[in-house]
């Protein structure tokens, strides 16, 4: 497996043993060192282990013990780039030896659907469970240094130390909805506006927030473990306008559900 590293503005690296995980220390603002531990307590270190797994995507778990309904799940994230390369114009340009980044790969299953047009995969998350899950389904089907796991430890700004300013494809898929606030989504977005190409392009799957209670989001951190699922949401104007601040062109909204309030934001680096 890949070495895992621990993102953090810092940049000071140690080497963990016992893992085999090259991490980087960290230097914790108070505020985000809270956030933190509040966000990892769900999704690293749940008391209900399946229930983390589930949520998270995990081959052969929960939901996902049907192995159709989790190789649906990168297929339909192979569909999006089709789609993305359509609003592009590059229908006549192959898809492949891209560099890919994916905020939150949970168990793999994005990664493992886009391999075939991969060259390096970039995923960020804050479960180093997770990290690892993904690596192991993936270890089998993919040539060394194809995955590229980065915890995240700090704020989101500090995986661009880890990452390499040549992403061609980005995207996060029903992770959005579980950020402990809008201005937190606002950092990610520009943390991945940072580590792009100027060609590069992806897609962010939110929920958006249309005045019905259940979707409005939590008022602060103490609220995030009871309402992990419908911790953060947008209106879609103002999401819109949030990619455009990050440095983004937004192309098209698809997949607008109201079953759920997902919706899926097509964008341009440029």
């Amino acid at each position: 497996m890949n070495d895992l590293v621990n993102a953090h503005p810092r940049g000071i690296a140690r080497t963990c043993l016992t893992l085999n995980i090259t991490k980087i220390s960290t230097f914790h603002y108070p505020s985000m060192n809270s956030i933190n531990t509040t966000i990892t307590d769900v999704w690293d270190r749940h008391p209900d282990e399946i229930y983390r797994q589930d949520q998270s995507h995990y081959r052969g778990v929960g939901r996902w013990a049907d192995d159709e309904a989790w190789l649906n799940i990168g297929n339909a994230a192979r569909r999006r780039v089709s789609e993305l390369w359509g609003l592009l114009g590059r229908t006549g340009t192959p898809q492949e030896n891209l560099n890919i980044l994916e905020w939150g790969p949970g168990g793999g299953a994005n990664a493992y659907g886009l391999k075939d047009i991969c060259s390096k995969f970039y995923g960020v998350d804050i479960s180093e469970k997770n990290l690892i899950e993904a690596g192991r389904v993936l270890g089998a089907e993919t040539v060394p240094g194809f995955f590229h796991p980065v915890l995240l430890a700090g704020d989101p700004a500090s995986v661009t130390a880890s990452i390499p300013p040549e992403i061609d494809i980005f995207f996060s898929t029903a992770v959005f909805q579980h950020f402990p606030s809008r201005e937190y989504g606002r950092e990610v977005l520009e943390s991945i506006r940072n580590v792009c190409r100027d060609s590069a392009a992806g897609f962010i799957q939110i929920r958006f927030d249309n005045g019905i209670e259940k979707y409005k989001g939590i008022q602060g951190i103490e609220d995030y473990r009871a309402r992990h699922i419908f911790a953060n949401s947008y209106p879609l104007d103002v999401f819109w306008d949030l990619t455009m601040s990050a440095g983004f062109r937004p192309l098209y909204i698809n997949a607008i559900r109201k079953a759920n309030n997902y919706a899926t934001f097509y964008l341009s680096a440029t």
